[in-house]
């Protein structure tokens, strides 16, 4: 009886460590989608209802909670790595782009919150090269083997399809998602018709 009275208290235990370290991650999101990149870690233990120490005995460092908060909002973005509908690898990389606008302009608070964490923490530097390297496969995969011969051709197009140039329209440059998404849709259509 006192041996499966201490295992019940040991889940317990384990489930309420589990349910704090997810409040402490919809706390960062929550408050990411309100506007704010940086929180504390005191704004995010009072957002979680959580103690400070809480926040740290869970996560180590700030890097390491943003690590955590980038996996659970990459769920989000899951169904836009579904099979492509056009037929053809122009309507392909349109799509594509399509996808990745949604993707960037709802991600790019992340993006940028990250990016101040990125610095001091090697888990945190491997998020963009992961991500960077998904985005070239996907590109790699939909245009054909004469057109990728074509670097020169292939690098432009990976440029005007990334989030660096994304967040440089919409940040550095000022331009609204739709003004930005124009830019890009005009370069990738420019692009596509060097190539039939």
């Amino acid at each position: 009886m006192m041996k499966s009275l201490g295992l019940h208290e040991t889940d317990g235990r384990r489930l309420r460590s589990q349910a704090s370290r997810e409040r402490i991650i919809d706390a960062v999101v929550a408050i990411i989608d309100e506007g704010r990149v940086t929180p504390s870690a005191e704004v995010v233990a009072i957002r979680a209802n959580v103690g400070l120490r809480s926040v740290f005995r869970h996560f180590g460092d700030m890097a390491s909670l943003y690590t955590a908060v980038l996996e659970r909002i990459g769920k989000r973005y899951v169904h836009l790595m579904r099979p492509y509908e056009a037929a053809d690898w122009h309507g392909q990389l349109r799509e594509s782009l399509a996808r990745r606008l949604e993707l960037y302009e709802s991600g790019l608070a992340y993006s940028r919150a990250a990016q101040l964490f990125r610095d001091g923490s090697a888990t945190m530097n491997l998020g963009p090269g992961v991500f960077n390297e998904m985005l070239r496969s996907r590109l790699e995969s939909v245009v054909p083997a004469a057109a990728r011969a074509d670097d020169l051709w292939l690098e432009q197009l990976d440029l005007w399809l990334s989030l660096d140039c994304y967040a440089s329209l919409r940040e550095r440059r000022g331009l609204s998602h739709t003004q930005a998404a124009e830019v890009m849709t005009a370069a990738v259509e420019r692009l596509l018709a060097d190539k039939h």
